[in-house]
């Protein structure tokens, strides 16, 4: 016999999941910490970024959207807020620190000056016996199991030799230009296209070929490569 406590029970389960799946829903939006940084607000908008413990942030009401400077957190770390428009929910937003690859450690090929400085900025120590390298040139001479490659645009076209087994292409929220051209003879890396990296693969070892118009300030950016060592990190 169904009772209408036993009705009433389904409904309320029933509308938590909505309200689950409503905030699953919910964008996720990256911002640093330490630096100012823009929303996506309408113009005219009331707004307020609210923290998990309930505590308010920051909240304002801007013609031009919304801007904010918050504290530099401490290296490698995240913390999460919400993101409220004319007080709706409307985002989950992840504050990151300015390191973000604090933790990590890698080496370098060659004296890359301006890859290690673009790396030592957003945390990344560099050490010699480290497992994961770093590097510019697209020489595929390099036995290391991870590899980084950030070449410049006068490096292209790139061959890909004959011992990879595996060619993975992959778009970025950033773009890219990069391409692979297939004939009877060789597979080329050119930067013809709009691909943001390239990843190859052969045993236990992985190379990424990254678009010669990789921003460093990107935070989706630097997220990617949080990510890709991690898969390496014991």
């Amino acid at each position: 016999m169904v009772t209408w406590k036993m009705v009433v029970m389904q409904i309320c389960g029933l509308l938590v999941s909505c309200a689950v799946l409503h905030a699953e829903g919910l964008p996720v939006i990256h911002v640093w910490s330490g630096r100012e940084q823009a929303l996506p607000v309408p113009a005219g908008a009331s707004w307020a970024l609210v923290a998990e413990h309930g505590r308010e942030l920051v909240s304002g009401s801007s013609q031009d959207g919304a801007r904010l400077y918050l504290p530099a957190l401490q290296s490698g770390a995240r913390e999460s807020a919400s993101l409220f428009v004319n007080g709706k929910k409307q985002a989950t937003v992840h504050i990151w620190s300015p390191e973000i690859l604090a933790g990590f450690a890698a080496k370098l090929t060659e004296s890359g000056e301006r890859l290690s400085a673009e790396l030592r900025k957003h945390g990344l120590k560099f050490r010699e016996d480290a497992e994961i390298c770093f590097t510019e040139t697209p020489a595929d001479d390099n036995q290391a199991a991870l590899i980084l490659c950030f070449p410049q645009r006068r490096e292209f076209p790139v061959p890909i030799r004959d011992h990879w087994a595996e060619i993975s292409l992959h778009h970025t929220k950033k773009g890219g230009i990069l391409s692979v051209l297939y004939d009877k003879r060789e597979q080329i890396v050119d930067s013809t296209g709009n691909l943001g990296y390239i990843l190859l693969k052969a045993e236990k070892r992985r190379r990424y070929l990254f678009s010669p118009d990789f921003d460093f300030q990107s935070i989706d950016n630097i997220l990617l490569l949080k990510t890709i060592l991690e898969e390496k990190k014991p």
